[in-house]
C-alpha cells in the first residue's frame, strides 16, 4: 500500500511539473509580452522572470493533496470527480501560496534589498504577503483555467493507474 502511494505521489509530481512547464511554455510562445503569469499594480513580477520555482511549488502541493484524495476521488461519479478537482485545485493554492510568498521575498533579496533581519523577512513577510499571491493566480488566465482542467485529467489518470 505505501508502493502505490508512493508511485502515485511520484507519478504526481512528475507530470504536474512536466504538464505545468511545457503549458508555461507554451503560452509563453503566444502571450502578449510573454506574460503568462498576471500580477498586481507595481509589483516587482519575479514569477515571471524565474517561473519555474514558482510553478514547482503547486505542483508539490498538488502530488501532495491528489495522492490523499485520489482513492475519494476514484469513488465519485464525474461531477463528483470535478467537485474534487476544485477541491485538490484550491487546496493545492492554499498549501502553496505562502511558500511562494518566501520565494518572492527570496528573489528580492537576490536582487540587492538584504536587510539585516533576513529569516525574519523571509519567514514573516513571505507568510504574511503569500495571499497576493492568491490574486497573482486569479488573474493569470488561462493559464490558471487549463491548470485546472489539466487537474481534472491528471488526478483520474493517476488515481486509477496505480
Amino acid at each position: 500500500m505505501i508502493a502505490t502511494h508512493l508511485k502515485r505521489l511520484a507519478f504526481f509530481w512528475l507530470a504536474s511539473v512536466l504538464l505545468a512547464t511545457a503549458g508555461y511554455y507554451l503560452l509563453w510562445l503566444v502571450m502578449p509580452r510573454h506574460r503568462v503569469f498576471g500580477a498586481l499594480f507595481r509589483m516587482i513580477q519575479y514569477h515571471n522572470q524565474y517561473p519555474i520555482p514558482y510553478i514547482l511549488i503547486p505542483c508539490f502541493c498538488y502530488g501532495l493533496i491528489a495522492t490523499a484524495l485520489a482513492e475519494s476521488f476514484l469513488a465519485q461519479h464525474f461531477w463528483g470527480q470535478v467537485a474534487m478537482t476544485v477541491l485538490i485545485v484550491i487546496l493545492s493554492m492554499l498549501a502553496s501560496f505562502h511558500y511562494g510568498g518566501m520565494l518572492w521575498h527570496l528573489h528580492d533579496m537576490e536582487a540587492g534589498f538584504f536587510p539585516q533581519q533576513w529569516q525574519e523577512k523571509l519567514i514573516k513577510n513571505g507568510f504574511n504577503d503569500g495571499p497576493y499571491g492568491l490574486w497573482v493566480i486569479a488573474f493569470s488566465i488561462p493559464y490558471n483555467l487549463l491548470g485546472a482542467i489539466v487537474c481534472f485529467f491528471l488526478t483520474r489518470k493517476g488515481a486509477s493507474l496505480f
